[in-house]
């Protein structure tokens, strides 16, 4: 009797454990791994591999050099040397030979200078953009593993839950079988019960090994440390303000934006090119000592002939690929409120369901398992019916469980859709002017 007791407990108590455990915390520790905390190491861990300032860091340098004027040129000349004659390769002899040493400076157009540099500049911003890409997408992986990490080891507890009853129950209709009073189906629909809790305990486990491997690759060793205790699933109010800003806040359409800059900046650059620069030459020249020696100025540009086939087709060609750069911002715009609206659509519907679980589903996976109990306690009842109502308990749990987690895989590409500020947010071309 004290066998069945025990029995009758934890078949009892066990969709209450199931309909729980998915709201407990887990288990905190002094050394646990809490969310925030993971993002700011995923951050850190980053490093250059998805947030690499180098490409910012080479378009500041450029434009720095861009703006200035070209290097003078050195020129060294011998010219009218005799190869012929009485004077030939004589450098004295003849009043025509001459040494001669020149400087040569290109004077670009100020206008041009800047242009050029801007669209240096324009292309640091635009390096920074998809840096905040790249560091808002490691934030919401890292996000997404320790979630994955969190309700693998949710699904182990709630199976560890299940385990007791089956093996209770096992016993008993191994017993019953023994002593006359069951059939030898019942032990083999026990046993196979406790054979595909065993198996799902083991799949369990490698989604949980799965799960710390795909968090170590964001964040490194300190993914093995336990787990902090979930936030709470509220829709992000900042997610419903990304409206009135119109979304230049999200990293993918500040970076559409920039793009768009840039192509503007490759507009002006290239209309300022179609204006000739001057280049100056001054020379000096030494002849025999019997002449005089002599000096020069020589003042040259380019002459744009045939600008309708050379300048204008390159600010054409840059005005159609700022063109493409604003049709591109514009479907990012538009996929970007799409999205945002269809996930918080699905976030509200989900809990919603949640809710719905919790106040009605749940309970009456519970109340079956209670009038199975109280059937077989009645003798009306079968162990094994009253097994498969509590399997069914369990089974709805679990499915609680997975929409929760489905629900926070939404809840985190919306509230990480913005990274949280970290040291390595910080806009990179800022620390190099």
């Amino acid at each position: 009797m004290l066998f069945l007791r025990r029995l009758t407990l934890a078949l009892l108590c066990a969709p209450v454990l199931g309909m729980t455990v998915s709201q407990a915390a887990t288990p905190q520790s002094t050394d646990s791994l809490s969310l925030a905390e993971a993002i700011a190491l995923a951050s850190a861990h980053a490093g250059d591999a998805e947030s690499s300032r180098g490409s910012v860091e080479a378009a500041v340098q450029m434009a720095v050099a861009a703006g200035q004027l070209p290097d003078p040129v050195l020129k060294l000349g011998l010219d009218n040397v005799p190869v012929t004659g009485p004077d030939a390769f004589s450098l004295s002899r003849d009043f025509m030979t001459q040494r001669s040493i020149s400087v040569m400076q290109e004077f670009t157009r100020s206008d041009k200078r800047r242009a050029r540099a801007a669209r240096f500049e324009a292309e640091a911003s635009a390096a920074d953009a998809q840096r905040a890409v790249g560091l808002a997408n490691v934030q919401r992986n890292a996000v997404a593993a320790w979630l994955d990490r969190w309700y693998a080891e949710q699904a182990g507890v709630l199976l560890g839950h299940h385990g007791h009853p089956l093996d209770l129950a096992l016993q008993a209709a191994t017993a019953a079988y023994r002593g006359g009073r069951g059939t030898r189906a019942d032990v083999l629909s026990a046993e196979l019960e406790v054979q595909k809790l065993r198996d799902r305990e083991d799949e369990n486990r490698a989604a949980i090994a799965t799960a710390e491997v795909n968090l170590a690759r964001w964040i490194g060793t300190d993914a093995s440390r336990p787990l902090g205790k979930r936030p709470p699933l509220d829709v992000p109010e900042r997610v419903r303000q990304l409206a009135l800003t119109d979304f230049d806040t999200v990293p993918e359409m500040a970076a559409a934006q920039r793009d768009v800059t840039l192509a503007e900046s490759e507009i002006r650059s290239a209309t300022e090119n179609k204006k000739p620069d001057v280049t100056v030459e001054l020379m000096y020249s030494q002849r025999g000592s019997a002449y005089s020696n002599m000096a020069s100025l020589n003042v040259s540009f380019p002459v744009p002939w045939d600008q309708g086939n050379r300048q204008d087709r390159e600010v054409a060609a840059r005005l159609a690929q700022a063109q493409e750069a604003r049709a591109k911002s514009e479907i990012i715009r538009r996929n970007t409120k799409s999205m945002i609206d269809a996930k918080l659509a699905e976030l509200q519907r989900n809990l919603d369901r949640l809710k719905r679980y919790d106040a009605s589903t749940l309970p009456l996976a519970s109340a079956q398992a209670d009038a199975a109990l109280t059937a077989y306690r009645a003798n009306t009842g079968s162990l094994l019916a009253l097994a498969e109502a509590n399997h069914r308990a369990i089974d709805t749990a679990l499915e609680r469980l997975s929409l929760e987690a489905k629900t926070a895989r939404l809840w985190a590409d919306l509230t990480f859709l913005i990274p949280l500020p970290t040291a390595q947010t910080e806009p990179a071309a800022k620390d190099l002017k």
